[in-house]
């Protein structure tokens, strides 16, 4: 073997290794352990705990994925009744709700979503009614 095909034969190995770097350490303290131990070990638990903390994390994720979506369901229930109560409001004083107002209070929502505090305040500063967000 020359010398070129030596570097790039340990270029392919070193490559190799920094991808799978995961794989040869799982393997070799299991190695390890037995020679020092000089008893077997038992793979099936180490798996069996990785399997379960890999299935906490998903119904972790999945548990936040699915608040976060009742949250945004909420938040726009609450952004329909919100102008729907102030266009209640307009017609009870015979006002026409222009689409000025109902862009800045559509934007008014979205910025306080969270916060209806918040929603309530700005929207009365805006048009002069008191709603409940």
């Amino acid at each position: 073997m020359n010398r070129a095909a030596a570097t790039y034969f340990f270029k392919r190995v070193k490559a190799w290794i920094k991808k799978h770097w995961q794989l040869l350490v799982g393997i070799a303290i299991p190695i390890i352990l037995y020679v020092v131990t000089r008893r077997p070990v038992d793979l099936s638990k180490i798996v069996k705990r990785t399997r379960e903390d890999y299935e906490k994390e998903i119904d972790a994720l999945s548990k936040n994925y699915e608040r976060e979506i009742e949250q945004r369901e909420e938040a726009q229930k609450r952004a329909i009744q919100v102008m729907r109560e102030i266009e209640e409001k307009y017609r009870e004083d015979k006002k026409d709700l222009d689409s000025k107002k109902r862009k800045e209070i559509q934007e008014i929502l979205n910025k306080y979503q969270d916060d209806p505090d918040a929603i309530t305040q700005q929207i009365s500063e805006l048009t002069g009614f008191k709603v409940k967000a």
